[in-house]
């Protein structure tokens, strides 16, 4: 009878727990698939904890679940860590819709779940590249632009599944090195030029659409650029920042960017187009900031590297006894032959005459008025011609020869100084940057190698003229830069070269 007792409590017990998880699964009815199973609840022992549901962290699988039939595309499932906002999966036959031929992006591999590492160095030597095509099947070829020396060998490309972790794709809209033109939103003129010199973070893709034109992307970019103004004339780093359009036109294999629109630039807004537009570029002189006629006159179409004459106005930085070759604005032809003249003189009153060397010294032909030319001229001044030669020193050592063999590149000047001699006088000292094709001759004693080649030389070439002197000398020339492997060697041992001209 005790028994019997006992076993009627513990059966009603159950019972009670029973029908309280039904109510509770009742009540949750409305959150589970109908395909889903209640979870499976141990009745015994009854405690509080069988009916608190677990954590997050315990339900929830780690990393990004992707399905391929969501895009039309064989019923595949993939688990990957997860990526960044501004990265796109791919990975099996599963292919982000925002990856598309014609766009540029850095490919970075991405770890697995027991990588420590959450980063992978990219393909392709962590460049960002133009992706030509996406082949069908189960395992994707992608196919990037080809190297420059590699056209009929593109090794540029991967499968889809060569990495079982699968892949990141990075957008890269703008590169280092762009070149841009700054325009007003309100008046639509041109203000002046930018070359992008860093990437500052990621580019975000924060729009995508299919226009008449093509396959119209819109990409949030943070950049440090060069930033020049024409009635400054002085370029100056600045932090900018804007959404890039970038267009893949119907019929174009690449996309082009159209422009950046939203540039905030010194908290003024700008667009910018792509390239330096040289027939905007406007440089406004006044005479009465030189003491001179107090004229006014504004010139459309100077190169950067050219120094302003019009009308009454001559340029401060032009000055007698340095070299200079002359050319009409809105013309591309040079005058004098295009050669590269000394000035002699400047003459004085309201339109000044610029005489220049000749053959002879008593009939100079080679002279102009400032006036000449309506729309002025552009003095660009050199500092190095052809056939100047120069000893090569590497600290105090000398280790060779160069010899100009052609210098047709823009040289531009970067400041004029001026100098106090023991006479009380006044040397006037330029710097001015030379952009040259050499023949170099290095005697290379401890390697015992003896190199002669054609190479590009840079640097920065330091000219002055002393008082009483007719003509300005190259004292030396720095900050020079090789476009060859030597500069790496230079470069390793920190050794800095220097040019200093043979009389």
């Amino acid at each position: 009878m005790f028994t019997n007792t006992i076993h009627g409590q513990n059966e009603e017990m159950k019972l009670d727990a029973m029908q309280r998880v039904w109510h509770l699964n009742r009540r949750q009815s409305s959150s589970l698939s109908v395909f889903e199973e209640s979870p499976e609840l141990d009745l015994f022992p009854l405690t509080q904890d069988v009916f608190e549901p677990k954590t997050t962290k315990e339900v929830a699988k780690p990393g990004l679940t992707l399905d391929a039939s969501e895009l039309n595309d064989l019923p595949a499932n993939y688990t990957i860590r997860p990526i960044d906002s501004h990265q796109f999966p791919v990975i099996g036959v599963y292919v982000d819709k925002r990856v598309i031929p014609g766009f540029k992006y850095r490919i970075r591999p991405l770890p697995g779940f027991n990588d420590a590492n959450r980063y992978k160095r990219c393909l392709f030597g962590g460049r960002a590249l133009v992706l030509k095509s996406i082949g069908r099947g189960y395992s994707r070829r992608f196919t990037f632009e080809a190297d420059k020396d590699c056209l009929n060998n593109n090794e540029n490309y991967f499968w889809s599944d060569n990495s079982p972790e699968g892949y990141a794709f990075e957008l890269e809209a703008i590169s280092e090195g762009d070149k841009f033109t700054i325009f007003d939103v309100v008046n639509r003129e041109a203000q002046g030029t930018v070359e992008i010199m860093k990437v500052e973070g990621n580019q975000i893709e924060i729009g995508a659409a299919v226009t008449k034109e093509g396959i119209e992307k819109k990409v949030k970019v943070k950049l440090t650029a060069k930033v020049e103004f024409y009635e400054i004339g002085v370029a100056k780093l600045m932090p900018i920042s804007g959404v890039v359009v970038w267009v893949k036109r119907k019929g174009q294999q690449n996309a082009e960017i159209t422009k950046v629109v939203n540039v905030n630039i010194k908290h003024h807004r700008y667009y910018l187009t792509p390239g330096f537009q040289k027939g905007y570029r406007r440089v406004t002189v006044r005479g009465v900031d030189i003491g001179d006629v107090p004229t006014k006159y504004t010139m459309t179409g100077l190169e950067p590297y050219e120094i302003p004459v019009v009308g009454t106005y001559v340029d401060p930085r032009i000055l007698p006894g340095f070299y200079y070759r002359v050319r009409p604005n809105h013309r591309k032809q040079h005058l004098f032959q295009g050669q590269s003249l000394k000035l002699a003189s400047i003459g004085m009153g309201y339109a000044k005459r610029l005489t220049f060397e000749s053959e002879s010294k008593l009939n100079a032909t080679n002279y102009l008025w400032s006036d000449n030319h309506p729309d002025g001229l552009g003095l660009e001044p050199r500092a190095v011609l052809e056939g100047t030669k120069f000893q090569i020193l590497a600290g105090d050592q000398i280790i060779g020869q160069a010899n100009v063999f052609r210098a047709d590149m823009p040289q531009q000047e970067e400041s004029t100084e001026k100098e106090m001699t023991p006479t009380g006088k006044c040397a006037i000292i330029k710097r001015i940057y030379i952009d040259v094709m050499c023949h170099i001759n290095l005697d290379l004693n401890d390697t015992g190698a003896n190199i002669e080649q054609l190479i590009r030389v840079c640097g920065v070439a330091t000219v002055r003229k002393d008082p009483n002197q007719s003509e300005a000398k190259v004292i030396r020339v720095d900050n020079i830069g090789l476009d060859s492997q030597l500069n790496l060697l230079f470069a390793r041992t920190q050794t800095e070269l220097i040019f200093i001209p043979l009389r």
